[in-house]
């Protein structure tokens, strides 16, 4: 549909509404949303009743108009068919279109996603998501299927945010906080809002600076001090006397790959790095052997550190 048809359409029921429509007008626009109702496809076992959803849309486009009794109901659902149709309001009434899910997969780098709902989710290096190219129904569902996730979540109070990973679902309305899944050990860390998360028959709800873990144990709850950890896809890092056992596990959200420290305690080593956005893990590896005058060697995904 041309963008001028879409104009002269929304005009047409602009008119209808305040009574101004002529004749000529009127037939011309109800023959038209006439055929879009009617030819539209509805799955209504996963969409819901196209009547229901078609007057609550109407009400959310129009929240200070409401709509007036004299309108027959089936102009009033057509009228809705037709603007959604134009504005793109996610509800899929054109014959043949099917929701898509999107699966994302990254190597040895970070990526970025943005949900149609504007959600961000930043994927950590060997991560693999999954996500619908558009929300249907009365919940944002993804999933996590590999790896570690960061999320700034949209917020909608009517349309919860669930996130299933592993043996976990995580639910939100609208915060920001990391998912991380590891060999049998998975994670929920909140970085703003709140979160609910459950595991079988045990659920916890989490607040700024909490993580629930989830083993074969069951679920725990901890409090959280290394915030800045989760800062691992931001473009600019800046790190100021940090222990290289979490510059390490920052560098293995980035780029994938895991240290071998042939010596424990070098672990324990602070220093300050600030990692700009688009280096190399060479040239960061670079960096730290300035300073610390440690040997990094690569073999695949891992890096053997020693003295």
């Amino acid at each position: 549909m041309t963008k001028k048809k879409i104009h002269y359409l929304r005009y047409l029921i602009e008119k209808r509404e305040k009574n101004e429509i002529s004749e000529a007008e009127k037939n011309l626009l109800e023959d038209f949303l006439d055929k879009e109702f009617e030819n539209a496809e509805w799955d209504s076992a996963k969409m819901r009743s196209k009547e229901a959803v078609s007057a609550e849309i109407f009400r959310k486009i129009k929240p200070n108009s409401p709509v007036k009794k004299s309108l027959v109901n089936y102009y009033k659902y057509a009228a809705v068919a037709c603007i959604v149709l134009m504005l793109g309001l996610g509800i899929l009434l054109k014959s043949g279109v099917d929701v898509k899910d999107i699966t994302v997969t990254t190597l040895s780098a970070t990526d970025s996603v943005k949900l149609n709902d504007g959600s961000l989710v930043y994927l950590a290096a060997n991560s693999v998501f999954k996500y619908p190219e558009q929300f249907n129904g009365e919940t944002r569902s993804v999933t996590l299927l590999k790896g570690n996730a960061f999320f700034k979540v949209s917020k909608d109070p009517h349309h919860p945010f669930i996130i299933t990973s592993a043996n976990i679902k995580t639910k939100v309305l609208g915060t920001s906080f990391h998912i991380s899944l590891d060999k049998g050990r998975s994670s929920v860390t909140v970085i703003t809002g709140h979160v609910r998360v459950s595991s079988d028959k045990q659920i916890a709800y989490l607040e700024p600076n909490e993580r629930a873990v989830i083993t074969t144990s069951g679920l725990t709850k901890q409090s959280v001090s290394d915030m800045w950890l989760y800062s691992w896809y931001k473009k600019d890092i800046d790190l100021s006397d940090v222990t290289l056992h979490k510059i390490f596990t920052l560098l293995n959200f980035k780029y994938g790959v895991n240290f071998k420290p042939e010596d424990k305690e070098i672990l324990n080593t602070r220093i300050t790095l600030y990692i700009k956005g688009g280096l190399s893990l060479q040239n960061i590896l670079d960096q730290i052997n300035y300073v610390t005058h440690l040997k990094f060697k690569q073999y695949g995904n891992t890096v053997v550190v020693n003295h």
